[in-house]
């Protein structure tokens, strides 16, 4: 059971939501802008972007396709990034991040912190519609990307606002590559959520959440 008088603190990405749906419907757009543009296939450009993200990953992958059909510029290359990062899409809250945030931002303070290109985190929060929720929100790339996790410099910032020590702080997150280990050593509760990405991740138990949960309508069994 945790006690109320601890503050709670979000991740964002494949811990509220699936990354994998913003990920994907920026590359239906991008295929769809490319398509317009050269009169390619549609599906053709997509299942490319696709596939390239999957074998290696989100860096390059308009690069790549750019260059697989003879079209790569700069420019286009920009327009693509812009595409992704900044073009509407209907992504959505899972619907128990929706219940938890609903039954509990009337109650406590709860706070986000994100890593990850300051703009796009901030489409993303835009999108999502969740500023409500927070009473902060804490994109740490705006601090300089040295502040991303595992760097406590925001959750320094939390503690100082709500007054506390890193002990009556809990963090819930996904990714135990770089989420909890700084946390574990400053005797904060952590608790990772098994979705997206890292569900299967193994990591050494310094760097694992105290708590590991499959989904969080189970974080209620600690509320």
């Amino acid at each position: 059971m945790i006690h109320t008088n601890k503050v709670l603190v979000f991740d964002l990405d494949d811990t509220l939501y699936n990354e994998l749906d913003f990920v994907n419907l920026g590359f239906v757009n991008v295929s769809k802008f490319l398509s317009k543009k050269y009169n390619i296939n549609q599906n053709e450009i997509y299942n490319y972007i696709f596939k390239s993200f999957i074998r290696y990953g989100r860096d390059k992958t308009f690069d790549r396709t750019l260059s697989y059909y003879n079209i790569y510029t700069k420019i286009l290359l920009h327009s693509c990034i812009n595409i992704y990062r900044y073009s509407f899409r209907n992504i959505l809250l899972k619907p128990e991040s929706k219940f938890l945030l609903e039954n509990l931002y009337k109650k406590r303070n709860l706070y986000l912190v994100t890593d990850g290109n300051k703009n796009v985190q901030k489409n993303k929060i835009k999108l999502l519609k969740i500023s409500k929720y927070f009473r902060k929100i804490f994109i740490t790339h705006n601090y300089g990307i040295r502040y991303a996790k595992p760097s406590i410099h925001c959750f320094q910032k939390i503690c100082l606002l709500e007054n506390i020590n890193f002990k009556d702080l809990i963090y819930i997150g996904d990714d135990p590559s770089k989420d909890f280990v700084s946390l574990n050593k400053k005797n904060s509760l952590t608790i990772r959520i098994l979705n997206g990405r890292c569900k299967n991740m193994k990591v050494k138990k310094s760097y694992d959440a105290k708590i590991k949960i499959k989904t969080l309508k189970k974080l209620l069994n600690y509320l």
